[in-house]
Order: C-alpha cells, then sequence, then structure tokens
C-alpha cells in the first residue's frame, strides 16, 4: 500500500510556492532589528520540538565578533552543544517524513522554485564572512587552557556548534508543506527554527545558553545577487564587523577603503589570483594595461589581445573598438576580460558572444 499523502499540487497550492519562495528571499535580504519576545518563544519551541527544556539563558549578540568572542568565553559553562539534536536530527527526521509522503511529481515542483531550494549567493559569501571573523577571534588564556585539558569530544568548533538560520532551503521548504501543502505532523518540529528566522540570522544553542545573532543591519547587493559594494562596506553589523566585497569575492577592507592605492605594484603584490583580478577590475582593465600590466600578444581586424602571466595563473582582456564614433568623431575603446586561454582577439571576442571562433566567423559573414 502506498505511503503517499500527497501525490500532486492544487492550483492553489503551486500558486503559494512562488509566495514562499519570495518570502524567503526577502527574509535573507532583511536587516531589521528583531522581535525578541517573538524569537524568544521560538527558541523554546525548537528546543521542546526534540526533547529539551528551554535554555535557561539566551543572550543576544549584535554580530559575529562579539557572537564568537561571547561564544568562545562561556561555551564551557554553557552545557553541552545541542545543535546535533535541534537542528540536525530534526532535519533528518522531518526529511525522512516527507520523503514518504510527496511524489516525485511535487517534489520537481519544489526544486524548481529558486527561493525555497536555492539560497542566493550573496547569503553564501555572508556565511563565509562570519566564519572568517569568528576563525580570528581568539578566546581568553584560561579558555584556551581548558581546550588543551579538556576531553576532545567536548571540544566543538564554530562552525560545528553554530547553525545559519537563513541559508539552509530546506526550512523553507519544510513551512510551505506544513502551511500550505497539509503536512504539519510531519514537519512541525522545525517550526521553531524557520520562525527563528524573522528574527535572527544565526543560533549556537547550549544546554543552558543558547546564543542568537541580530542580522546585519546593511546588506548591499549588485544586480547578480552577489554581495558587492564599491565605496564601503558591503556588509555591516551592529558589533562594528565590516564585510568589504567586490562581485562576491570578499577582500580586505583597504582594497575598497583605499582604493586609489591600487597600481600594477600593488597587484603584483597580491597572492590570491581572485583578489588580484578584483584588483584588476576596481583599477579597470584599461589602465591595468596603460600602466603597462599586460603584454599584448596578438592584434587583428577585431581588436587587440592582451595578456598577463604570474607564477600559477593568467589574465586576459580584448580590446574592441566600438563601430559607431562619439560625437566628437573618436571612437571609443572597450576592454573586455576573456578568458587567458584565448590565442587570437578573435576568438576572444566570439568567447564574450558565448561563441567559438568558426562560428564567430560564420555569423559575422552573414
Amino acid at each position: 500500500m502506498s505511503r503517499i499523502e500527497l501525490a500532486a499540487l492544487s492550483d492553489t497550492q503551486r500558486a503559494r510556492l512562488s509566495v514562499y519562495g519570495g518570502r524567503w528571499d526577502a527574509l535573507r535580504r532583511a536587516s531589521s532589528p528583531p522581535d525578541r519576545e517573538r524569537a524568544t518563544q521560538s527558541v523554546r519551541d525548537a528546543y521542546a520540538a526534540c526533547g529539551l527544556p528551554a535554555p535557561a539563558e539566551l543572550v543576544w549578540e549584535r554580530g559575529p565578533a562579539d557572537l564568537a568572542a561571547a561564544w568562545a568565553e562561556r561555551r564551557h559553562a554553557a552545557g553541552a552543544n545541542v545543535r546535533g539534536s535541534l537542528v540536525d536530527a530534526a532535519r533528518r527526521k522531518a526529511e525522512l517524513a516527507v520523503d514518504r509522503a510527496i511524489s516525485l511529481s511535487v517534489r520537481m515542483l519544489l526544486v524548481a522554485e529558486p527561493g525555497l531550494t536555492r539560497v542566493a549567493e550573496f547569503a553564501t559569501s555572508i556565511d563565509e564572512a562570519v566564519l572568517r571573523l569568528a576563525e580570528k577571534t581568539q578566546p581568553a588564556i584560561r579558555t584556551r587552557l581548558a581546550d588543551i585539558f579538556l576531553r576532545p569530544r567536548r571540544r566543538l568548533s564554530f562552525p560545528a556548534s553554530s547553525f545559519s538560520l537563513l541559508s539552509a532551503p530546506w526550512l523553507g521548504i519544510m513551512q510551505y508543506l506544513h502551511d500550505v501543502a497539509g503536512l504539519q505532523r510531519h514537519t512541525e518540529s522545525l517550526a521553531g527554527l524557520w520562525a527563528l528566522a524573522h528574527d535572527a540570522s544565526w543560533i549556537m544553542p547550549h544546554e543552558q545558553v543558547c546564543w542568537l545573532m541580530e542580522k546585519p543591519q546593511l546588506i548591499r547587493v549588485d544586480a547578480n545577487g552577489r554581495l558587492h559594494a564599491p565605496d564601503g562596506p558591503a556588509l555591516l553589523y551592529g558589533d562594528g564587523s565590516r564585510i568589504y566585497a567586490w562581485k562576491g569575492i570578499l577582500l580586505p577592507a583597504r582594497i575598497i577603503e583605499h582604493r586609489e592605492n591600487i597600481d600594477v605594484r600593488s597587484i603584483e603584490a597580491a597572492h590570491d589570483p581572485q583578489i588580484r583580478r578584483c584588483m584588476i577590475d576596481i583599477l579597470t582593465p584599461q589602465r591595468f594595461i596603460e600602466q603597462g600590466g599586460a603584454y599584448r600578444v596578438a592584434q587583428d581586424e577585431t581588436g587587440i589581445l592582451w595578456r598577463q602571466r604570474w607564477r600559477w595563473e593568467a589574465w586576459a582582456a580584448v580590446e574592441v573598438i566600438n563601430g559607431t564614433p562619439e560625437p566628437d568623431g573618436t571612437y571609443k575603446h572597450y576592454f573586455l576580460q576573456v578568458p587567458p586561454t584565448a590565442r587570437t582577439p578573435r576568438e576572444a571576442v566570439a568567447w564574450t558572444y558565448g561563441l567559438s571562433e568558426r562560428h564567430y566567423r560564420l555569423a559575422i559573414r552573414t
């Protein structure tokens, strides 16, 4: 006998998919202050759902630096970490129940809703930034000594002890199935967590103390949904933590705050290939080339191919001329970054159109 309880979604249920997708997308972008009373109840519900008493203390931190410092200082007196029960076990239980209850066609419809099943790139970058800041936070000497002498099973890392509420797409799916698709019994153990996502961005749950982190005060992204800000922090927290990013790549603050200091020499000195490419982008490929940062590889009727090689990587751009003159009669030059494997300007230009060199030749002939 089939156990499937949800064989198909009605038209009304399908329409609500995009509503929930938009709701979770908005939650990830939100920077509003928390409703602490509501969040307290959400934490109690989450603990109760996995059979745990509510923590004796709920501690709010305004950003990742404060969260990591507070947790490092007090974690040994906070009781055992319960993320495994509160999040991981509850998720496995709910997903197993849902897997048995829905058909393949329903699963495919859920997967097709991007707001529910795909986490925006900027949210992933935020998680990376939080973990980097936490890694830099050094606990007091007495805490470090306790880490040395405590048994290994009690020495949990920050990533293993914490949970990012806004980069878990399964929470949105479970809420939708609970609220719209009638699978309350299968998913109710996660209700406290998805409710908490309205007010907090991270949770660090222990038996006696549960830490919550507020959402950022500022999130800046580009048109492609990547963490990005050309003139200041892309991410700002209430504890003063500032995160700088260029098109989704996390950068040292000096590159954005003192972008006027970027030149060929500072680009050469960069060790991280991703950061080096961002620096070229900020300087602009044209100025990088004009300052002698790249050498001419080849020239044909389509433009000029420029390239630079470092020990483990290479960079290339093709210089093309606009076919339409400017009002003053001059022709504007454009510098387009292309794969460093391009052998000719024509091949590089073809790549910018998503074509091979051969297909590009055919296209311009017709």
